[in-house]
């Protein structure tokens, strides 16, 4: 049971649901960019919610199918066809060996998530298959799908399922994150303060799986800080000596030199994922103390429709 690749877009990666805790070995959690759509798109066709399935960025994904398959895409809004036909997103769909699905621009978010029926096989490194592109870990020999890939799928486990529609997530080219304050917070001017929580940077060019470039009015520091490589996680917001800061993304550093201005809190990290270039970002303050009650809510939310999955 396969599928071959006809064209691999702009980025094609196979992802599962990552590989934490060895963050101190120097290799970030990686896995799914957006967790939650990655969920959904395993959780339609009848996986369990990490299987592994294919995140494509920004579009361009051609596949033939080359058995009958029940499929499913989530996440950014693409232009995606089936032997012409438009196919829904956030639906489980029947194809047809033989059949040709074309992914075209995304009109909002970055990355869809598509997933098949019994999942796609690739070898595991350290637990997972996910693609980690700058160590050449994961996938197929660490590196992003090319044309003329051929993807091993697995047996179907269970039958497609449906997903009501107040639990779809909505996408825009406007990212919204909620943030608590870093560790370097007290270091950066009033101004800066003030700023980073009022007006939106624009994601730049220089923006992949491992961070956002952030393009905005200038972040400050009131006083120079002269730090020593410390912590970092998806999700903080680090401000180098230009004041563009960068947003660390699932991909992103370990460690990092710059004052840690923000942190995103766990259950938005999800929204990472659908930043692409040219997008707007903004930050929302969120106290430490809110963070765990709104994780609590958001688990609660989807315990019941997909079972073991967490933020």
């Amino acid at each position: 049971m396969t599928i071959t690749i006809l064209q691999s877009g702009t980025q094609t990666l196979i992802m599962d649901a990552g590989r934490p805790g060895h963050r101190h070995q120097g290799i970030p959690g990686g896995g799914a960019a957006d967790k939650l759509s990655f969920a959904i798109a395993n959780h339609l066709v009848g996986n369990n919610w990490d299987t592994p399935a294919l995140e494509c960025a920004l579009g361009g994904l051609h596949i033939r199918f080359d058995e009958n398959y029940i499929i499913a895409i989530s996440g950014a809004e693409m232009w995606s066809q089936n032997q012409g036909l438009n196919l829904p997103i956030n639906k489980a769909v029947q194809v047809e060996a033989g059949d040709i699905l074309t992914m075209s621009f995304t009109r909002s978010g970055c990355r869809s998530y598509l997933a098949i029926a019994g999942g796609v096989k690739a070898t595991p490194f350290m637990g997972s298959v996910s693609t980690y592109l700058p160590a050449k870990l994961g996938g197929l020999d660490g590196e992003a799908l090319k044309t003329g890939d051929i993807l091993n799928i697995g047996a179907p486990i269970s039958g497609p399922r449906t997903l009501p529609k107040s639990h779809i997530p909505l996408l825009s080219n406007h990212i919204v994150l909620r943030a608590e304050q870093g560790p370097e917070w007290e270091y950066l001017s009033d101004a800066s303060k003030r700023y980073l929580f009022t007006t939106p940077f624009y994601a730049t060019v220089a923006t992949d799986r491992m961070g956002a470039r952030l393009k905005g009015d200038s972040v400050t520091l009131d006083t120079p800080l002269n730090m020593t490589s410390s912590p970092l996680l998806p999700g903080s917001l680090q401000i180098p000596p230009d004041g563009q800061p960068i947003l660390a993304l699932a991909d992103g550093h370990c460690t990092g030199g710059y004052a840690r201005a923000l942190q995103v809190i766990q259950a938005d990290l999800w929204l990472l994922g659908q930043i692409a270039p040219g997008a707007a970002v903004s930050f929302r303050r969120n106290l430490a103390d809110d963070a765990d009650s709104i994780l609590r809510g958001k688990n609660s939310y989807y315990a019941d429709l997909i079972p073991g999955f967490s933020f």
